[in-house]
């Protein structure tokens, strides 16, 4: 049986969303938040070009779980199978406000056993684990969107509760499989 290509979001999709968010939240996105949104390569990388800076992960949730159905078609993977859910901060080392926060839950049923233990028990950025463990991947957007920022990403940003947000899905993917799935969200009044 021949497997499915994953497919993420056209550019044009990209640009229709861009233009929805920009209508809800009645502002023009910089072009730092653009590329940030739309970005199929390392937002690690990209901050610490922005800010001139190494970026960090500050962990704040690391666990396992079994995937519920929604999960698991989201990965599709068996309900039941165990997955890495991580939340972090990726964030300037001099600094303790969040410039993303990262929520992404990953499969562990195949993974190799040092990639494993960098996802599970390491304060790595994804992007790096990627790069030092030379997997060739792609990344394909499923979804650009506003949110608002609930206590967690109020505390994190030190903003207020209800700010608008910026917010990405996306999944990672290594030989036609979802090695990681990934949202990623930061204030709409960042990157300016």
């Amino acid at each position: 049986m021949a497997m499915q290509r994953l497919k993420g979001m056209e550019i044009n999709e990209m640009l229709g969303a861009i233009k929805r968010i920009e209508k809800r939240i009645r502002s023009s996105l910089s072009s730092v938040q653009k590329i940030l949104l739309t970005t199929d390569g390392s937002v690690t990388r990209t901050l610490e070009v922005l800010t001139g800076k190494p970026v960090v992960v500050a962990t704040v949730v690391r666990t396992l779980i079994d995937a519920d159905d929604a999960l698991a078609k989201d990965l599709k993977i068996k309900s039941g199978e165990v997955v890495n859910y991580r939340v972090v901060y990726l964030k300037n080392p001099d600094s303790d406000k969040a410039l993303v926060l990262a929520r992404s839950w990953t499969p562990i049923r195949g993974l190799n056993e040092s990639i494993r233990r960098d996802l599970t028990s390491s304060d790595i950025p994804i992007g790096k684990i990627i790069i030092s463990h030379k997997l060739e991947t792609r990344r394909e957007i499923e979804s650009i969107d506003v949110i608002k920022a609930d206590d967690q990403l109020a505390e994190a940003f030190k903003i207020k509760v209800g700010d608008s947000m910026l917010s990405r899905h996306y999944r990672v993917i290594h030989n036609e499989r979802i090695i990681i799935r990934i949202e990623e969200a930061f204030p709409v009044s960042s990157f300016l």
